[in-house]
């Protein structure tokens, strides 16, 4: 007999996009975003369904950042970087900041010009992030198709 100790579900996501007008200015800010194919498994208090989100925002210039719905994202004082893989390409290391509202279950993706660069060319992007408590987690994300 074959023991399943847990199923992963998997969807296969694609890029929404919005626009939202800021009522102070008229400006508009343009958004893409996309859903991980799978939900993190981390222990208690942040089990269950626990997707990251990828989201390219231009306000001004250029933000991306990574979001989970629950955890800490946290590699302590001098590993703010995650490791990220286009494709089949080598891995690539992006240093990241913080918000800064002091919300842990967000980073905002450094050297957004050269990670955009390779977004655009990608099919398939894993992201590996330090999770408090957890370790490295990876995260991978369908970025074909990429309007940007």
């Amino acid at each position: 007999a074959v023991k399943v100790d847990t199923i992963t579900e998997t969807v296969s996501n694609n890029w929404e996009y919005r626009q939202s007008i800021d009522k102070m200015t008229s400006k508009p800010t343009k958004f893409a975003q996309i859903k991980s194919n799978e939900s993190l498994d981390l222990n208690f208090p942040y089990e269950g369904a626990n997707y990251g989100q990828l989201t390219l925002r231009n306000k001004d210039g250029l933000n991306i950042y990574l979001g989970i719905d629950k955890g800490q994202i946290s590699g302590g004082y001098e590993n703010n970087f995650i490791t990220v893989r286009f494709d089949e390409e080598k891995a690539i290391k992006f240093s990241y900041s913080e918000p800064q509202d002091g919300s842990s279950n967000f980073i905002f993706i450094d050297n957004e010009a050269k990670f955009l660069s390779k977004l655009r060319k990608s099919k398939k992007t894993l992201i590996s992030l330090p999770l408090y408590h957890e370790g490295n987690q990876i995260l991978e994300f369908n970025t074909i198709d990429l309007k940007w």
